[in-house]
């Protein structure tokens, strides 16, 4: 679960995975997530589609809202998700951890990092310019 502040308020990101493995070293996969905007009243969230354009970053660091405009390189309406399991190992058996592009319109995920991403540990973390 992350949140993070958007143009039209706060939006709350739940990440749908499935384990791969038992604990204690048990992996996990993405397969999907669910995007809530607080509604004008601040008591319900209500779930979206539409991320105004911009693009989130999640990660263990952090989880960040910008605008597509400001990051030509990257797509708009999309998730941007780093490794985050503290718990278990960023990688087994020489496979990088689970990380990638989850695009909210038509629920599909690309991928954003190359196979040298296996070579990196510890987890990785998002750095954003400031534009």
């Amino acid at each position: 679960m992350y949140l993070a502040a958007g143009p039209s308020g706060l939006l709350f990101i739940l990440k749908h995975y499935k384990h791969l493995f038992r604990c204690p070293h048990s992996r996990h996969q993405t397969i999907g997530f669910r995007v809530f905007k607080l509604d004008e009243t601040g008591t319900n969230w209500v779930e979206t589609k539409n991320l105004d354009d911009g693009i989130l970053f999640l990660g263990m660091n952090s989880s960040v809202w910008v605008s597509s405009t400001n990051f030509k390189e990257c797509k708009g309406n999309s998730i941007y998700f780093a490794y985050d399991d503290k718990f278990c190992l960023a990688y087994k058996n020489g496979r990088p951890g689970d990380s990638g592009v989850f695009h909210l319109e038509d629920r599909s995920f690309s991928s954003v990092f190359d196979n040298d991403f296996k070579k990196l540990y510890p987890y990785p973390l998002w750095v954003l310019p400031n534009p």
